[in-house]
């Protein structure tokens, strides 16, 4: 049957429209940029401001190495930047081949002169007992605090997004200690944070300000965010709906800006940490945020005679290293932060870590013990920070 004029015009402006769909697909689908892989594997957790051993660059199972820097140290003065250590650190692992995550201590090594900026400013601190230490902080929302860590955080990641063995840059904002989260929540803490103004929301909205300007700063990185609880005791005295309320709304929020480029991890893998999927536990989430997880130890295990990573109960270092691999194994984590430590004195473990991480290897038991468990011969101490 023939197609009248009408009909065949009409067909002609069809295939035109699809024609046009499909070119605008396929120049959306050019222009947004190829989802990243999470980097996979080892990676040597060195101390702040610290250059890492050679052992560690010559490491074959060493995948990558964790840069660590106080910012107090890297912007001793406000906007005056010393990038010796950094510069010198970032070439030096890249030349080795190895990859790089990036982290500069913020909350308990911030400048002096961020402190004193938040009091000009009459902002607003919050006290609460650290380790037996009386320890004030400025509150997390606090709109001074924020613009000089951002403005930091857009200084580093304009020196460094260049660098393409920079795979991965930190984010914190809910750290009253170090950089893994950490909101006190005692009894006493909850009744100072509502003092103190706080609220869900303005949390949320701080997390939303730094990892918005880390993702700008570093367009070429993925961003990891180490995740937590805020603690949650009942029907009354809680700071937000659930313990995981912020963490989770935050990385959701994340994730739905900047699709493929959040990772989420714990910083607190450790033999007595809950089994995947952690269900009920502050764990849940990293299992719920698969596939692009990671871990970092709690502490080094090598020479630690409080045993720490075991819950205080004693056993052989190696088996301790070992059993938190496994645990972080079955989170599906894609890497796992040693302390150089561990790297240095447990090199069988470090190897094992290595081939579980890259799939080379199935997670196995405990291995046997370490002969006497010989002191570290590096003249390192026990915990790096």
């Amino acid at each position: 049957m023939r197609l009248t004029l009408h009909a065949k015009c009409h067909a002609v402006r069809t295939r035109g429209r699809r024609l046009r769909l499909l070119l605008c697909c396929g120049l959306l689908a050019m222009a947004l940029p190829a989802r990243a892989e999470v980097p996979r594997g080892a990676f040597s957790l060195s101390p702040a401001g610290v250059a890492c051993r050679d052992t560690v660059l010559s490491n074959p199972s060493v995948d990558g190495v964790s840069i660590r820097q106080d910012w107090k140290d890297l912007e001793p003065t406000e906007g005056v930047y010393n990038w010796t250590f950094l510069d010198a650190e970032v070439a030096r692992v890249s030349a080795a081949g190895k990859m790089i995550i990036l982290r500069i201590n913020t909350q308990f090594s911030k400048p002096a002169w961020v402190t004193q900026a938040v009091v000009a400013a009459g902002g607003q601190f919050f006290t609460f007992n650290k380790d037996g230490v009386t320890t004030t902080i400025p509150v997390f929302w606090d709109p001074t605090f924020l613009s000089k860590k951002k403005a930091m955080i857009v200084a580093l990641g304009a020196h460094f997004t260049g660098e393409s063995a920079i795979k991965i840059v930190w984010a914190s904002f809910a750290n009253a200690s170090s950089e893994d989260w950490s909101v006190p929540h005692a009894e006493s803490d909850v009744n100072n944070w509502f003092a103190a103004g706080y609220t869900t929301q303005k949390m949320l909205d701080a997390g939303k300000q730094i990892i918005d300007t880390t993702m700008t700063a570093f367009p070429n990185q993925l961003v990891t965010l180490a995740v937590g609880g805020n603690g949650h005791r009942g029907a009354t005295g809680n700071l937000d709906p659930d313990e995981s309320y912020v963490a989770r709304n935050a990385v959701l929020a994340a994730r739905g800006t900047w699709p493929g480029r959040l990772i989420v991890q714990k910083n607190s893998l450790a033999t007595y940490n809950a089994p995947a999927p952690g269900s009920g536990t502050v764990y849940q989430l990293l299992w719920d945020s698969r596939p692009d997880v990671g871990a970092q130890m709690l502490d080094s295990t090598y020479d630690d005679n409080t045993y720490r990573n075991n819950a205080g109960v004693t056993d052989d270092p190696a088996t301790i290293l070992h059993k938190s691999i496994n645990t972080g194994a079955g989170y599906e984590v894609k890497f796992i932060e040693i302390y150089q430590l561990d790297v240095l004195n447990l090199p069988a473990e470090i190897t094992y870590a290595h081939q579980v991480l890259l799939g080379l290897a199935e997670p196995t038991g405990t291995p046997p013990p370490l002969p006497a468990a010989p002191r570290a011969p590096t003249g390192l101490t026990a915990h790096e920070e």
